[in-house]
């Protein structure tokens, strides 16, 4: 408040006349359930047709946002499937590896074989020769 020094109320003041927040609001919630309980016939009736008239304007059914948060609620159960099925494997991507035969292990493992991937090379170019050799 922007009053002149003489009539700024002091802190004191406020207080004083500052009422009771709880006797405030059992006075006011008596005033307006009195003020509600003594309406006439007339006001009771404008009150009646106004609510009927509001209630018959209302949408039969669930409305935009019923729908819009339940198709929210199935994309999000299914990108939550999604993911727990590629995370458990459930869900296979592409060719399955193939499994390897006790042969290959054996090739793996033995220090013989590794002369022929040294020449891989000569291999293919051997693959690429016609079938009768070389001719020349």
């Amino acid at each position: 408040m922007n009053l002149p020094d003489s009539k700024q109320p002091d802190s004191k003041q406020l207080d004083s006349n500052r009422p009771d927040d709880e006797r405030w609001l059992e006075r006011a919630k008596a005033l307006l359930d009195d003020s509600a309980e003594n309406l006439d016939a007339a006001t009771l009736s404008r009150l009646n047709r106004a609510r009927q008239a509001a209630l018959a304007t209302r949408r039969k059914g669930p409305s935009r946002w019923a729908w819009s948060a339940a198709l929210a609620g199935a994309a999000a159960a299914v990108f939550a499937i999604a993911i727990g099925l590629h995370h458990q494997g459930g869900v296979p991507l592409g060719n399955p590896p193939p499994t390897l035969q006790a042969g290959d292990i054996d090739v793996m493992t033995s220090e013989d074989d590794l002369d022929l991937a040294e020449n891989l090379d000569l291999y293919a170019w051997l693959e690429k020769q016609p079938a009768g050799g070389p001719s020349g």
